[in-house]
């Protein structure tokens, strides 16, 4: 066949495009094939740049080159690409595009499954299957709320969660049954952290002569008052039994290693240690994660009857199994590790002596269930997972407070005050600093210490958790003076357009550079004091004007020489007013009807009612109630209301306004809890 010269520039031409295309296509995939080659090289940084310079573009990325980028960094401890990472990592996850991009993002969903549970885990997959957007907004989500410093480009809890996977690659590698290449340990690690104790060894037989062992077993002595009980647990003529149940013990005995791991600080409700429990798996000898100590044992054990040899005694018949004497031998070996061993071997004792040889029957398997409840049972009311760093670096107490107008042109706006302690977290570094031999002697601390900076910030979401508005103050930090106010105090005044999410937060900083780092971890050189708040919006105001509208009420109080921005008195953020002032109730109302006088006309209630220590409003005991009128030319109006509360005792009360519009008929009802405090 013999093609013309046209037809062959003709195909010649597809053919260039189509390679063309295709070149194009595969332009993401060879960066991160490029930066592989580098890092196999072991050109790190080499390998960094090329992947960070793939990022470079506004729109889809290759989500492979994110997780990875992260984890290199985190691998190596390079701290200049912390904020490249945390970067990197979540366009990952909301950019990625191409059928690379969704794999890469099904393992990344599986390497996090050890800290968002199976609930969540499944959702995700689900999501992922059917290539829901959710799923994306979910996992940044998850992240963005995990932030400590979210004002930072660097997210702290990140990068130590890919530290901690950096460190289970390298440290648990007995065998590789997990997402991560790694042993169970990895699974618990990753949650968090290092352990306070741990303790490991091997189950063994070599401290105990068996069949002495036994026989003591059998024939056991109580103290009852000045005298011994005799128990005859097993009958003395019975030799055979002592001798199948030596036997039976050497033969199920495995020689097991053990490792056992205790976290005493991951919850403040937490009275007992959380315990995990590793070692070599009876079934396939494997080190695996453990549901109890019984684990050791083989299931056979539990039935030795089952798989008897036709010369050995009925196990059952004898009322007693191999598994029952293996549990009081593995016991006993950890009694001194911790009292949740002991208490268990001591519970089995007294079930063996006071229920008798008929009781036996089953005890073993009731007794393994039991155990594996008692420890699951531990992990009940403790977090998924926890952050060693953050407990490192003094967490500020911190408080925000809403409240919702309309403004002069009737839109949405949220007043927002942030409220933080930073007294305790400067001393803490200035003691650390200077030594503990600190005295004031009427020095002004802060022209002593002009290099510490507090900042307050608040960043508004968009649905898919990026930033779509932030605001920053530093606040005057004369809280750290002695003689200070104890709070440091921000106003913020922003629109509010819908229920979107927000986190607030506050640092500390130190900038000076003679002072010393508190630390090796992801946070800032210079942090020295942090926390963060993470919550929804309330819902905007309605600015329709033909709906009535009343703002939020805001309570407070007169004090010489003090008031609160923009108003003229001190408000009571805390809802806290001093025994024997008087209340003071700041209060708006929007979009009043007007008469046939062009007046506006509303009617304003309120009650105070107290509540009880259960936090009950006792609405039949009301301690004040008083309605006014008001009669104003406008149809927006502004008012402080005194509220005699000189005779209200100290404790805790409700107050409930309803402000009805004589003229339309709409009514709104708001309500604030306050407590007098002497």
């Amino acid at each position: 066949m013999v093609l013309s010269r046209n037809r062959i520039l003709f195909l010649l031409a597809v053919l260039g495009i189509s390679l063309a295309a295709s070149v194009l296509k595969a332009q993401p995939q060879r960066a991160f094939e490029r930066g592989l080659d580098e890092l196999y090289r072991g050109n790190t940084t080499n390998a960094l740049d090329i992947w960070y310079t793939a990022y470079d573009r506004n729109g889809g990325v290759d989500g492979r080159i994110g997780f990875e980028f992260i984890r290199v960094v985190t691998e190596h401890e390079l701290r200049s690409y912390y904020e490249a990472a945390t970067e990197m990592y979540l366009r990952a996850i909301s950019d990625g595009e191409g059928m690379d991009s969704h794999a890469a993002l099904r393992q990344e969903i599986e390497r996090m499954s050890p800290v968002i549970g199976e609930g969540i885990h499944r959702q995700w997959m689900d999501w992922w299957s059917r290539r829901d957007r959710e799923v994306t907004r979910d996992m940044r989500g998850y992240w963005v709320q995990k932030d400590p410093t979210p004002a930072k480009i660097t997210n702290e809890r990140l990068i130590e969660h890919w530290k901690r996977i950096a460190y289970s690659r390298k440290n648990f590698t007995r065998n590789n049954n997990t997402v991560y290449g790694t042993d169970d340990r990895a699974l618990i690690y990753i949650r968090y952290g290092e352990p306070e104790r741990k303790r490991s060894g091997i189950l063994t037989l070599q401290s105990f002569n068996i069949r002495s062992w036994l026989e003591n077993q059998a024939h056991q002595y109580t103290e009852r008052g000045d005298d011994l009980e005799y128990h005859d647990i097993l009958p003395r003529e019975d030799e055979d039994i002592i001798n199948s149940l030596q036997n039976a013990i050497y033969e199920f005995h495995r020689y097991p290693e053990y490792e056992v791991w205790f976290y005493t600080n991951l919850s403040d409700v937490q009275s007992e240690p959380l315990l995990f429990m590793f070692g070599t798996d009876v079934r396939n000898d494997q080190f695996l994660m453990q549901t109890s100590l019984e684990d050791f044992i083989p299931e056979r054990a539990y039935y030795p009857d089952r798989v008897r040899r036709g010369d050995s005694i009925e196990f059952t018949r004898a009322g007693i199994t191999p598994a029952l004497m293996l549990q009081l031998i593995y016991y006993e070996q950890l009694a001194m590790v911790d009292p949740f061993f002991e208490n268990r071997l001591n519970e089995l004792r007294t079930r063996v002596i006071d229920q008798g040889i008929e009781a036996f029957r089953g005890m073993d398997l009731a007794f393994r269930t039991e155990s594996q409840q008692l420890v699951s049972q531990r992990g009940i009311r403790i977090d998924r997972e926890k952050s060693t760093y953050e407990e490192s670096i003094t967490r500020i107490p911190l408080e925000v407070h809403h409240y919702r107008f309309l403004d002069e042109e009737q839109q949405p706006i949220l007043l927002t005050y942030v409220e933080s302690a930073p007294r305790e977290a400067f001393m803490i570094d200035y003691h650390r600093t200077r030594g503990r031999n600190f005295e004031n002697n009427g020095l002004n601390i802060l022209e002593e210490n002009p290099l510490y900076e507090l900042v307050h910030n608040i960043q508004t979401y968009d649905n898919y958790w990026r930033i779509a508005e932030t605001h920053e103050d530093q606040p005057d930090i004369s809280s750290i003076q002695p003689n200070g106010e104890q709070l440091s105090e921000s106003l913020f005044r922003v629109r509010h357009t819908n229920r979107a999410f927000q986190s607030t937060s506050v640092v500390l900083m130190n900038y000076d550079p003679d002072a010393r780092t508190i630390n090796n971890t992801p946070f800032p050189p210079e942090l020295r004091g942090w926390n963060r708040l993470q919550y929804r919006l309330p819902k905007p105001l309605v600015s329709h004007p033909d709906t009535l509208e009343v703002a939020d009420l805001v309570l407070g109080y007169y004090s010489e020489g003090y008031s609160t921005e923009p108003f003229s008195f001190v408000v009571a953020n805390n809802q806290i007013v001093p025994f024997g002032k008087t209340l003071l109730l700041h209060f708006e109302v929007y979009n009043l009807q007007r008469m046939e006088n062009q007046f506006t006309q509303f009617e304003l209630t309120y009650r105070i009612f107290p509540v009880d220590e259960d936090g009950n409003v006792l609405t039949d005991q009301t301690e004040f109630i008083l309605t006014l009128n008001f009669t104003n030319e406008e149809i927006h109006v502004i008012e402080d209301l005194e509220i005699e509360t000189a005779n209200l005792n100290p404790g805790l009360y409700e107050l409930v306004v309803n402000i009805s519009d004589m003229e339309s008929g709409q009514a709104k009802e708001r309500q604030i809890r306050f407590e007098v405090m002497d």
